[in-house]
């Protein structure tokens, strides 16, 4: 299909909307609402009037996106966004994994040799930065590839969002810690930014300067009866109306509007999208994924978030609209990963789900490898779908017949467990035919992830008293909205299957650049120089 994409922008020429540097987009905008299910677009559009409207009528709303990898967790879903690629080619598996070398948990965005640079109060933080990450981001392709070089902004709450999203040198970067202050890192030669420093000195991160905000929506605007959800008998949401800790902004529709006008003022400062330049803003959206955790998909408080960040959004535009001019930037959302409901509330609707204690999978591998090996210490530990062995019990396992199929059918007894792999399956997976096996071989890099990989069950998570998670290869983990929008962008709703992937391809060939790397592709059929020969729907 990549093929049959280049063939046809060659054949249309100078219709392609890329072909000279004077009618690239000024700016691309590139937006993502981290644990952003795609069918809350279906459920709460009807309430939204701002910058998610604007963005589903003016825009190319491809309804069909899902992500073609198990590990839907932040830091894969950001990388994969920005480069491309699979988490099996850029190397973020997942927000943490064991590192054998070092012999430790290792975060996707630390960086060991540098430290991190507040721009407000003084902070105690580890450094982060790019360095784990393989391939360049489409941020990185347009700096090398364009000239004038295009300045780039990436800003969040998160660092593995805006490290993953930002590349290898962004021009202003920052991200927010625990002490309540926004950060960049020595990981990056230009410096902190004085854009982000000035901001930040006037719009000081001080919780309780903002005691109270207006509820987005009123009682009678909810759209989920609250006895049918089971969660809680109070009908209201429960973000506290007065804001005074840290983890009371953070999960706040407030720390959305913050970053937005960060990233806003940070640009208008800069001056991007002016000097012929193809300049690029991202933003990650946090607010949605630290209150999905807690409450749920089917909760008050996402909806009503969701409203508050169709604001913010609006504002966003408007701003953009006065800093380039409306039409002359190119605006692609999207999100990391979905949710799965909570399996409390899935229970009670009669469906096969609940929690799997962590001891349940590492004492039955451990009795199992005992079992063949003798007494020792041969589990390491299990992160979520990645089970450790220690340092060389796989190769022994190897070496005695029928010893990892043994190991793997004990773990699949496991109550909530669906399926257990081996480094080895993961390996031949493509002409295996097992669907759910390739979906783990895309997330599965062999110096990052476990010795055996597992699969549980639909509506099962891993641990926790409470509140639900993502980070699985089903539908309500991998299905997220992909809305283009911009000059070059056929309007419309898309029914074609396609990733997120496909975004960094579509957003590099409206720049006029390659990115050499891709694994995804180009989105022609809602490019409007070839509208006519890849109509709506089609790939």
């Amino acid at each position: 299909m990549r093929l049959v994409a280049l063939l046809l922008l060659s054949l249309l020429g100078t219709a392609w909307p890329a072909a000279g540097q004077a009618r690239r987009p000024k700016l691309i905008v590139l937006l993502m609402v981290d644990q952003m299910r795609a069918d809350y677009v279906d459920r709460y559009q009807h309430q939204w009037s701002g910058g998610l409207r604007r963005l589903l009528s003016e825009g190319a709303w491809f309804r069909e996106a899902d992500y073609p990898y198990a590990g839907t967790v932040t830091c894969a879903g950001h990388a994969s966004v920005s480069t491309g690629t699979l988490p099996s080619t850029h190397g973020m598996i997942g927000n943490t994994w064991w590192d054998r070398d070092r012999g430790r948990v290792v975060a996707c965005a630390d960086d060991p040799v540098a430290a991190d640079a507040s721009y407000g109060r003084p902070v105690d933080a580890p450094g982060e930065g790019p360095w784990r990450l393989m391939v360049p981001t489409l941020a990185d392709e347009l700096r090398s590839q364009l000239s004038p070089t295009p300045r780039v902004i990436s800003i969040s709450l998160k660092a593995r969002s805006a490290v993953t999203l930002g590349g290898q040198r962004p021009d202003a970067v920052a991200w927010a810690v625990d002490q309540g202050a926004f950060v960049t890192s020595t990981a990056y030669p230009q410096g902190p930014s004085s854009e982000i420093a000035e901001f930040v000195s006037r719009h000081p991160v001080e919780p309780q300067l903002w005691t109270t905000w207006d509820r987005a929506l009123p009682r009678s605007a909810y759209a989920f009866d609250e006895q049918a959800i089971g969660v809680r008998s109070d009908a209201t949401p429960s973000f506290p109306h007065d804001i005074r800790t840290w983890d009371d902004w953070q999960t706040s529709p407030l720390a959305d509007e913050y970053v937005a006008q960060m990233a806003l003022d940070v640009a208008t400062r800069m001056k991007l999208g002016s000097d012929g330049r193809t300049d690029m803003i991202a933003i990650s959206f946090s607010a949605l994924d630290l209150v999905g955790h807690i409450y749920g998909p089917n909760s008050h408080e996402v909806q009503d978030l969701l409203v508050r960040l169709d604001r913010t959004i609006g504002d966003l535009l408007g701003g953009l609209d006065r800093l380039a001019g409306r039409g002359t930037y190119v605006v692609a959302l999207s999100s990391d990963h979905g949710v799965a409901p909570t399996p409390e509330r899935e229970q009670q609707f009669g469906l096969d789900a609940w929690r799997i204690a962590p001891r349940a999978v590492t004492d039955a591998a451990q009795a199992a490898i005992a079992h063949v090996l003798g007494r020792g210490r041969y589990v390491n530990r299990l992160m979520t779908s990645d089970l450790y062995l220690e340092d060389g019990v796989y190769e022994q396992l190897q070496e005695h017949d029928g010893a990892l199929e043994a190991v793997r059918r004990v773990i699949a007894a496991v109550p909530g467990v669906q399926a257990v792999y081996t480094q080895d399956d993961l390996a031949t997976a493509d002409a295996t035919g097992d669907h759910l096996a390739r979906m783990f071989a895309n997330s599965f890099v062999p110096s990052r992830s476990g010795d055996f990989v597992i699969a549980y069950k639909p509506y099962w998570l891993v641990g926790g008293q409470g509140g639900t998670s993502h980070g699985t290869p089903y539908r309500y983990d991998t299905h997220v909205p992909v809305v283009l929008m911009g000059p070059g962008i056929a309007a419309g709703e898309y029914l074609a299957p396609i990733t997120p992937l496909d975004i960094a391809p579509t957003l590099a060939a409206l720049a006029g650049i390659t990115l050499p790397n891709a694994q995804g592709h180009v989105l022609v059929e809602a490019l409007s120089a070839t509208r006519a020969a890849a109509p709506s729907g089609s790939r």
